[in-house]
């Protein structure tokens, strides 16, 4: 692939990370990974249906990936990833939980909420798009063009009186919120207005 990538400075160099991204295909984590491949540990989540599909379970299973079961509570999947946090590594995560079908953003789960709540790891937004013409691209004899954007890192400190549920439901937006402004405005979809000034976000 032809990889356009933008931003990949900003990537914190040490310290416990979560690296969270729009998902429209398959290879989007890979190619991410390709990316940071040698600039830091990084830990990807994938559903477990992906483990034993041809090549991606291959491609993921190579990187150590940490497999939830979607539906239903996975505490051994949420343990892996908040250790993987406390040891100071990255975590690459997708928190719609599933592809966008039309490319916009949709409705994301409260994972990312909950894994802030109890790790408070340093975030950083990873826009992507172009995957979606993989591999018809080839059928063409062409590779595909595929951008990256690497948002600015940041940090939460909530308010010791903010429950557990209203910060996942207010890192979730927020988060959310700042990937959309990563990606062309056509796919921002359900976050495509700005996020709002918090007094707890530090810029990284």
């Amino acid at each position: 692939m032809r990889v356009d990538v933008q931003g990949l400075e900003q990537l914190p160099p040490a310290g416990p990370l979560i690296l969270y991204y729009n998902h429209i295909h398959y290879a989007d984590p890979i190619v991410i990974m390709a990316r940071l491949y040698g600039r830091r540990h990084v830990v990807a989540i994938a559903k477990a249906e992906l483990e034993h599909t041809f090549f991606f379970g291959w491609a993921t299973r190579s990187y150590g990936t940490i497999y939830v079961k979607r539906g239903e509570p996975d505490i051994p999947a949420l343990r892996g990833a908040l250790a993987v946090l406390k040891a100071g590594y990255a975590l690459l995560i997708a928190p719609e939980g599933t592809r966008s079908p039309n490319a916009q953003l949709r409705p994301a789960e409260k994972g990312l909420g909950l894994l802030v709540y109890r790790a408070n790891p340093i975030l950083m937004p990873v826009g992507v798009w172009g995957t979606k013409e993989f591999p018809a691209a080839y059928k063409q004899l062409r590779r595909p063009r595929v951008h990256i954007r690497f948002g600015k890192p940041y940090r939460f400190h909530l308010p010791d009186h903010m429950t557990r549920k209203e910060a996942e439901a207010v890192v979730t937006d927020y988060a959310m919120r700042r990937l959309a402004q990563c990606l062309p405005e056509t796919m921002r979809g359900v976050y495509a207005d700005p996020p709002p000034d918090l007094p707890y976000v530090e810029e990284r």
